[in-house]
């Protein structure tokens, strides 16, 4: 073989290992957004549990336009889904705080999304 052809072997070589690493890179991209935005309309559904318990009187199950006394199985029987794990990190009378941890790892650790849900609305902090 001449030295040109090894040549072209060598860059087509290069060209496939770079072509790999960059598909290998977005498909890991794309899970981690994929899992993020899971946990996303996971923690929504249990905003809107927990509203629907800040809304409900005592003597039916709720909190009488209160967060207090609320847990996580109030919400819901499953705590942990294919998604990722959640639990209830912070509640005051007119705020709860949610967090749903992924299955998904990004860099050294699991991906986090907290929710912060109050009678009207809900903010969304992605941790990692």
């Amino acid at each position: 073989m001449g030295t040109q052809q090894m040549l072209y072997v060598a860059l087509g070589v290069i060209i496939v290992g770079v072509a790999i690493v960059v598909g290998v890179s977005a498909f890991q991209s794309n899970a981690i957004e994929s899992s993020r935005n899971a946990l996303i309309d996971d923690l929504l559904y249990f905003a809107t549990k927990a509203r629907s318990y800040f809304w409900k009187p005592y003597n039916l199950g709720g909190g009488n336009k209160s967060f207090d006394g609320i847990d996580i199985t109030k919400l819901s029987a499953r705590t942990e889904t294919d998604n990722g794990r959640y639990y209830i990190e912070n509640t005051t009378s007119d705020e709860v705080v949610l967090v749903g941890v992924g299955r998904v790892v990004s860099g050294v650790d699991t991906i986090r999304v907290r929710m912060r849900v109050n009678e009207s609305a809900n903010e969304i902090e992605i941790i990692n």
